[in-house]
């Protein structure tokens, strides 16, 4: 891939657009993308129609979208494919930014395709856009003990020390988000020192 080939045009969010779920695991997504508009000094604006809220950045090296699915989670692959039909924005040029209950607090993993690993957005996604073939940048929330606790693991409040190892990550990807937004990513998962697959 050329790193034209590589430039991203679309950074996805995920979460609960419910106020309640706002502070919960399940909407790390939100939290980054949220981070990474104000640190691009851009504002999200409604858009009903579609389902979303959007807002986009564009310098002389970067032209993105970013994007909050205004659906509940598992519906989150809806408003994205109404979001890119008659664009030329393809899913190989989507980062789309969730929690991972297979990282530990605060860790950070960069992953082209694959399967959902459980994550019913991604499931949702994959199965709205008809392919797994979209990058994925997963921090990570641990996992509870039990199985059983999954649902109410994700959507409740990380601990504070967890809160604060999650923060410290997005922190970094911001800090090293010129590497993301440029489609440098073996470059950006290195600074970080995280793994990066498919490339």
């Amino acid at each position: 891939m050329t790193s034209e080939d590589n430039l991203p045009a679309l950074i996805v969010g995920l979460g609960n657009p419910d106020k309640k779920f706002l502070p919960t695991r399940h909407n790390i997504g939100f939290w980054f993308i949220e981070s990474l508009a104000n640190s691009l000094q851009v504002s999200f604006k409604d858009n009903s129609k579609k389902g979303i809220q959007e807002t986009s950045f564009e310098s002389e090296k970067i032209n993105i979208k970013l994007l909050k699915p205004m659906t509940f989670i598992n519906d989150s692959g809806t408003p994205l494919k109404n979001f890119i039909k008659n664009t030329n924005i393809t899913p190989s040029k989507i980062i789309v930014a969730y929690d991972d209950l297979d990282l530990a607090a605060g860790k950070i993993r960069l992953r082209f395709s694959g399967g959902s690993g459980g994550h019913n957005g991604i499931k949702d996604i994959i199965e709205k856009l008809g392919t797994n073939d979209f990058w994925r940048l997963k921090i990570g929330i641990g996992k509870p003990a039990s199985k059983d606790d999954v649902i109410s693991y994700v959507l409740g409040k990380p601990s504070p020390n967890d809160r604060e190892e999650i923060n410290k990550a997005i922190d970094i990807i911001i800090h090293n988000s010129k590497d993301l937004l440029q489609g440098s990513y073996t470059n950006f998962m290195n600074n970080l020192n995280g793994d990066v697959d498919g490339i």
